[in-house]
Formats: structure tokens, sequence, C-alpha cells
């Protein structure tokens, strides 16, 4: 299973609730109130279930912005 990033960005903004034109390339961990600690987990406890579990969500834990996490999944070919 593949995501895009259009998919990515609105998995994002849904585990952080907040609008999908905030998920920005540069977006990182605390640039914005939603994105804290909660908000981190969010997002790997989102991409967990996404995957279904066939992603290592553990290396996620230390990745802290969007393109980071882009790029990871680019790097697992999952986008």
């Amino acid at each position: 299973m593949k995501i895009t990033e259009k998919e990515l960005k609105k998995l994002i903004a849904k585990a952080l609730n907040v609008k999908e034109s905030q998920i920005k390339d540069n977006l990182k961990h605390g640039d914005i109130e939603e994105w804290d600690s909660l908000g981190h987990l969010s997002i790997i406890s989102s991409l967990d279930k996404k995957f279904k579990n066939n992603i290592n969500v553990s290396k996620l834990n230390n990745i802290d912005s969007y393109s980071k996490i882009k790029d990871f999944l680019k790097k697992n070919s999952i986008m």
C-alpha cells in the first residue's frame, strides 16, 4: 500500500485536528500548537493504523517534521 502526498497531508491534518492547508513542507513539531507531544503520538498512531502495522512506526518517534515523515515514507517505498 502506498500513500500520496495529498493523502499524507490529509492524514496529518486529521491527526492534529487542523486544516489541511496548515500542513506545509517546512512544518515541524512545535510550529503549531496542535503538534505537541500528544499530536505527534496521534500522527504516529494514524500512520500505524493506515498501514495496518506494516511499517516500523517506532522509527517515527524522532522524526519531527512533515518533510522528514515524507522522506521516511519514500525511503520505505510507502510514498
